[in-house]
């Protein structure tokens, strides 16, 4: 038995994490001695002086003797990857303008060239103008020919379960094809961009034969582009005409016949001018004033006037039936409103606007339609109005959209008006499956702001607790429970445990915007925010302790490299970089390893390293072990990382270098040796993390397929439609399509 109790004793210890080694975090590699150069270094760094020099008979000794010195020094298993980073050099110099794109492709030939060096150099090849030009126009005719393609594939895949449908599906897709033509823009996008690398060459290289060649083909694209910006500018015109803009009508309208004179610009161009003279002559009428027109001075009107400059009610012994009597009863709901009754006021309008005669009844009029003066009118309509747009969706399903007012929007609608009559008979599906989960929609939203207008002007009104009632189930709908909490709390008619619920939930939701804020001055100011808001909640707790913790370990910065990223790029963990001990990247837990969230750089040349918690679990807090670099470690260390970002974006396209501009201030701060002038301003903190690939992806990274046609399956409850399909897909949009949208 005590053999047995001993050696569970060993095995527990064996499982347990050793202490972290007493040697250094950092420094733990040999340091090798300074490199003598050699005959090949000697012959590289003459090869610099002739390239920097221009020099072509030096550059060819110089390579030469570069070249001679890596036969006899350096074996075909192990070369030094200079040749080719000399034949590279030496072409700027003896193949200089487009002659070096020849060079570069008899560079890539060679067995030698590093990764990145190679895909660097294919990617300059790419680069080219004319290249880009004619992959943008491969583009264009593949999307013209999937479009074609998509029209047929799609109602013959679709109709397999019912052929009765086929001719009409596939007639109204050849129409379909036919508006979408005639909709398509003289030059499309991607023509666009072909246009613009064409004229970009043609500025580079003026004289060259590829220019004349393309001149005939730049003519004509720059034709169709102009006719595509009037076009544009056109439509824009007859869209504000339609909404009665003519000042931005004629706008549109001049820049249309910038592009192109057209009778159609100069008509929509002269019905926006004589409007607006129109509409000036309308208001040079309005402001005439004639000075000896009489006034009235009606002893009963004048005093009825001073009253209400006054603010003192009408009196009650004010005559009805006269002349004055819709002026007084205006009086009287206005008083009615201002001592507290808003109903009584809203309802005497609504009496004095029927008689539509009087001046008065306009004024009432216009209050009532006043969203500012008449919240709750404005509350009412709009919400009549959802409820009646719900409805006829709900009736008429896809019926219920309307077509464009245009010639080929009402021949798309009767295309469509078979499929939009059955859609429209699917009335149960539309109630069990799409209505009870539909989202706010944006009359719901104009709503709410109705509501909310309406209870901060009258919290105690007639209609208070309905509008409160609504409100509250509005912000609940949109998962707003600090807004609901808001409009619950003002109201006081919640039940206090439903109140408490509402409040833990509104509490959480506060706490989860805090935390995801990234600077850490508002993200400290959130946090306490919801700590003294919600102080008996826990998520109230919670923020409390954040901010505390905050407070107590934020630094100036904070650049992260994470374990998986450390164990991924070597040469940063290694002597030429941080130089971290490999003790901490052994995957062995027992000697202190490296916690996942690995070293940060903190400000200045300070680091903190994060290392397992003793128990070696990574769910537990890590510990904190600071250590400072020298000058020359943070400067080797922040060149290390550049360098080694710039090269995994370069070889790996998922490893994409993001901008940050506080970080980039940061490292330049440290190559310049400025890093112990510590600017610890919010707004400059630099927070960053580099984190690697298997972090991000895990063990398997999807991939863009590399046949451009997709199997659709493809079903639909609205139609009760199924069907499966090939479909091309489009090309992938460069990053600078953009700028010619």
């Amino acid at each position: 038995m005590l053999s047995l109790a001993m050696t569970a004793v060993l095995v527990s210890a064996c499982q347990t994490p050793a202490a972290r080694p007493a040697s250094s975090l950092l420094g733990g590699a040999e340091r090798r001695a300074p490199i003598v150069p050699d005959e090949l270094d000697h012959a590289a760094a003459d090869l610099a002086v002739a390239t920097l020099a221009a020099d072509p008979d030096a550059v060819v000794r110089s390579l030469g003797a570069l070249e001679v010195a890596e036969r006899r020094l350096r074996s075909e298993d192990d070369p030094s990857r200079l040749v080719p980073a000399a034949h590279e050099a030496a072409s700027a110099v003896l193949h200089p303008g487009r002659e070096g794109r020849d060079a570069a492709r008899g560079i890539l030939t060679r067995d030698d060239v590093d990764a990145a060096s190679r895909e660097r150099l294919e990617r300059w090849l790419e680069d080219d103008p004319l290249v880009q030009a004619d992959e943008r126009i491969d583009d264009a005719r593949f999307l013209s020919f999937g479009r074609f393609f998509n029209t047929f594939s799609e109602p013959i895949g679709r109709s397999v379960l019912n052929t009765t449908l086929l001719p009409y599906t596939l007639g109204r897709a050849v129409a379909v094809y036919s508006l979408d033509l005639v909709e398509e823009e003289p030059l499309p996008l991607q023509r666009r961009q072909a246009l613009s690398h064409w004229k970009e060459f043609r500025a580079q290289h003026p004289d060259s034969l590829e220019v004349a060649a393309l001149s005939e083909d730049i003519a004509d694209y720059e034709a169709k582009h102009h006719e595509t910006l009037h076009d544009r500018a056109l439509a824009r015109a007859e869209a504000a005409m339609e909404n009665d803009l003519p000042d931005y009508a004629y706008l549109y309208a001049r820049r249309a016949l910038r592009h192109e004179d057209t009778e159609e610009a100069n008509e929509v161009l002269e019905e926006a001018l004589e409007r607006i003279e129109t509409r000036h002559l309308v208001l040079a009428r309005g402001q005439r004033f004639d000075a000896d027109a009489p006034v009235p001075a009606d002893a009963g009107e004048r005093a009825l006037v001073v009253d209400t400059l006054a603010g003192e009610p009408v009196a009650d012994e004010a005559a009805i039936d006269t002349p004055l009597d819709p002026a007084i009863r205006f009086r009287r709901a206005i008083d009615a409103g201002r001592a507290g009754d808003d109903a009584a006021m809203w309802e005497a309008l609504e009496e004095l606007r029927e008689d539509d005669a009087t001046a008065m009844a306009r004024h009432a009029d216009a209050l009532l339609r006043d969203p500012i003066q008449h919240p709750y009118g404005a509350y009412q309509r709009a919400r009549s109005a959802e409820r009646r747009r719900t409805a006829a969706w709900l009736m008429l399903g896809p019926l219920y959209h309307r077509p464009d007012a245009d010639a080929v929007g009402v021949t798309r609608y009767l295309l469509d008006l078979p499929l939009r009559v059955q859609g429209a008979a699917l009335l149960p599906i539309r109630l069990l499956f799409e209505w009870p989960w539909r989202p706010p929609t944006p009359g719901d939203a104009e709503t709410a702001v109705h509501a909310r207008r309406y209870l901060a002007a009258h919290p105690n009104g007639a209609h208070a607790e309905d509008v409160r009632n609504w409100l509250l189930d509005f912000e609940r709908d949109r998962e707003n429970q600090v807004g609901a909490l808001r409009v619950a709390e003002a109201g006081g008619a919640m039940p206090d445990a439903e109140l408490d619920a509402l409040r833990e939930e509104a509490a959480a939701q506060a706490l989860r915007v805090a935390s995801a804020e990234e600077r850490s001055d508002l993200r400290a100011g959130l946090l306490t925010n919801v700590a003294r808001t919600f102080p008996e909640t826990r998520a109230g707790r919670k923020a409390g302790g954040l901010a505390r913790e905050q407070a107590i370990e934020r630094t100036a910065h904070e650049i992260r490299l994470s374990r998986g990223f450390l164990l991924e790029n070597p040469s940063v963990a290694g002597p030429g970089g941080l130089d971290l001990s490999p003790l901490l990247l052994d995957e062995d837990p027992r000697n202190g390893e490296l916690h996942p969230d690995g070293v940060a750089l903190v400000g200045g040349l300070e680091i903190v390293v994060l290392a397992l918690a003793r128990t070696g679990d990574e769910e537990d807090p890590p510990e904190r072990v600071r250590a400072r670099l020298s000058e020359t470690q943070l400067s080797r260390l922040v060149a290390q990382l550049e360098e080694t970002s710039f090269r995994n974006a370069l070889l790996d396209e998922d490893d994409v270098l993001v901008p940050d501009a506080q970080r980039d201030a940061l490292f330049e701060r440290a190559r310049l040796g400025l890093a112990e002038d510590i600017d610890d301003r919010a707004t400059s903190e630099a927070r960053f993390a580099y984190r690697g690939m298997r972090e991000r992806y895990g063990m398997v990274r999807s991939r863009e397929a590399l046949l451009p046609v997709e199997l659709v399956l493809q079903g639909s409850l609205r139609d009760l439609s199924i069907g499966a399909f090939p479909r091309m897909r489009p090309p992938r949009e460069t990053p600078d399509a953009v700028l010619y949208r």
